[in-house]
């Protein structure tokens, strides 16, 4: 059972420490798409930006821009990683309601990494055009679990969640890929065909790493913390009898669109 009362968007912010330690970041591959789209010295509005795990990536390629992100704590983060780049700024605020400063918009590339799910559905897409534009870009990535690993240790750890959460999601993820407005846009707002690219990566963790990250994700964090503790502590034994490392597969999923030109 979850706790209804905590807001699901936010319970990110209630370790956001740990959310920027054990978080990944983006692969390259998606960073180069997405400089292809927008050019290498885009000006950019950073949708749900968190501690800045795409953002940073983004401003390293010379882009410079703003992140918006909810949680304070998160956004406190954000705003220590991207020091390196003072063109940045991380304001505190939701999407839905944030009001631009001088310069940030017309933007020429809306992100949005891991974020884009816990927007207003009915707002989120005249937002992000209101913000472009015409030839920028709005680009919506998540960092997905690749359901191709039919190892004995994924089997091992589906079992431990079957056993103790049944129905749960077993892998850390935004719970389901969801499908952008259902690849189309409300009538008045001028995008272009939808683009999806898929890339495919793995990063290792240790037992300590995966539990770690464990905790960072919606699903987690809203469960009991009895019922937490104790799948937390039998997939860390589940991991450590088949070597104390877990290689987990991604699939970064890339959903884009192009403000048309006039």
């Amino acid at each position: 059972m979850s706790t209804p009362e905590r807001e699901a968007r936010l319970v990110f912010g209630e370790d956001a420490e740990r959310y920027d330690r054990a978080r990944p970041a983006y692969p390259d591959e998606l960073v180069d798409t997405l400089v292809g789209w927008a050019g290498a010295g885009a000006r950019v509005v950073d949708v749900g930006c968190g501690t800045g795990k795409a953002t940073c990536l983004l401003a390293a390629r010379g882009m410079v821009g703003v992140g918006v992100e909810p949680h304070p704590a998160m956004a406190e983060i954000a705003r220590a990683n991207l020091a390196p780049w003072p063109a940045w700024r991380v304001d505190d605020a939701m999407f839905e309601t944030w009001q631009p400063g001088p310069g940030d918009t017309p933007a020429d590339l809306v992100t949005s990494g891991q974020a884009w799910h816990w927007l207003d559905p009915d707002v989120r897409l005249h937002r992000a055009h209101a913000a472009l534009r015409p030839g920028g870009w709005l680009a919506l990535f998540w960092n997905t679990p690749d359901t191709s690993d039919d190892s004995a240790l994924r089997h091992a750890i589906d079992a431990v969640y079957a056993r103790l959460q049944p129905g749960q999601n077993v892998l850390p993820s935004c719970g389901g890929l969801p499908t952008p407005d259902q690849d189309h846009t409300p009538a008045g707002l001028d995008f272009g065909p939808p683009v999806r690219r898929h890339v495919h990566w793995s990063q290792a963790y240790t037992t300590a790493e995966w539990i770690d990250l464990l905790q960072t994700h919606s699903n987690h964090r809203l469960m009991t913390p009895e019922v937490r503790d104790q799948v937390l502590a039998e997939v860390a034994e589940v991991i450590d009898a088949h070597g104390g490392v877990y290689e987990a597969r991604y699939d970064t999923v890339l959903w884009g669109a192009e403000r048309r030109r006039g």
